[in-house]
């Protein structure tokens, strides 16, 4: 997909792939206001509205949008028990960084401002969206913000300095990325700055008194090598970290599991429960 379509291509067959995924039966989904960017509030049939998931789209920071995410958010809410902020953002190339960083760190904000105490959200996001929540949270500690109670990351994209594949990746075991389509979309993110910015290339950052956090990545996928040295980081830095790595699994496999019903529902239910557990000392 990525290396067959124009970037108006992919942004219009991830609106209409998305559309056709049902969502939790009885699941009630608000359009918020105020915000710099579109985003929604999911809540499914008894779900904790003490505490809340912030999640962020994937689609290389040029693609994608709560719509695209939100039958995945809505799982991910239904499987921890809460509600769920399915939140937009700038997209390169027309507004290249920092713009969706600040977008992000707007979300963060109006999460806050509705009472929910911060070690009572869990902030998320897949791919790009990975990206931006490490991003984001770099941000609100620079801010002074108090930092979220953990950190659910699916097939993050931690750096975007142009680097080789690693030697076990190949685009038959897994399609939907390709090196040339991360090098582009990280071109056009990067804009006039550069890509070993902390705040871009989050594996570059200090990580030292991050949340909890949990990363989901794909055996078969371009990221595994980057999801590898972050997660490694992380547990030097002194944080709580588990490391999933799925075997034979694609990009950001979560977001596909009407298709991928075994890995699919599988990792989303795996993500709630560890969201439950990391909620469970807040109370």
């Amino acid at each position: 997909m990525a290396r067959s379509k124009s970037l108006g291509e992919l942004r219009a067959a991830a609106e209409v792939e998305n559309a056709r995924i049902s969502l939790p039966k009885g699941c009630a989904v608000s359009p918020l206001d105020g915000l710099p960017a579109s985003g929604e509030r999911i809540a499914v049939p008894g779900a904790d509205a003490t505490a809340a998931i912030l999640y962020h789209h994937g689609g290389g920071h040029v693609f994608g949008s709560p719509a695209t995410h939100r039958h995945l958010v809505a799982r991910l809410a239904e499987a921890a028990g809460i509600v769920a902020f399915n939140m937009g953002y700038s997209l390169a190339p027309e507004r290249p960084y920092p713009a969706g960083v600040e977008d992000s760190l707007a979300n963060y904000r109006f999460v806050l401002d509705q009472g929910i105490a911060p070690e009572r959200i869990i902030v998320a996001g897949d791919s790009a969206g990975g990206n931006l929540t490490l991003a984001m949270l770099i941000r609100a500690s620079e801010a002074g913000l108090p930092l979220p109670g953990g950190i659910h990351l699916i097939s993050p994209w931690v750096d975007l300095r142009d680097s080789e594949p690693h030697a076990g990746f190949s685009f038959d075991r897994d399609p939907l990325i390709v090196p040339e389509a991360l090098r582009a979309w990280s071109r056009a993110y990067c804009g006039n700055s550069d890509a070993s910015e902390s705040k871009i290339s989050p594996l570059l950052a200090d990580l030292t008194g991050f949340p909890p956090t949990l990363v989901q990545v794909g055996g078969a996928e371009l990221l595994l090598r980057d999801s590898l040295a972050f997660t490694n980081k992380l547990a030097l830095a002194g944080a709580t970290v588990q490391l999933n790595v799925w075997r034979d699994q694609l990009h950001a496999w979560p977001l596909f599991h009407a298709d991928l019903l075994l890995a699919g529902c599988r990792a989303i239910t795996q993500a709630g429960y560890w969201m439950r557990q990391i909620l469970a000392r807040s109370r």
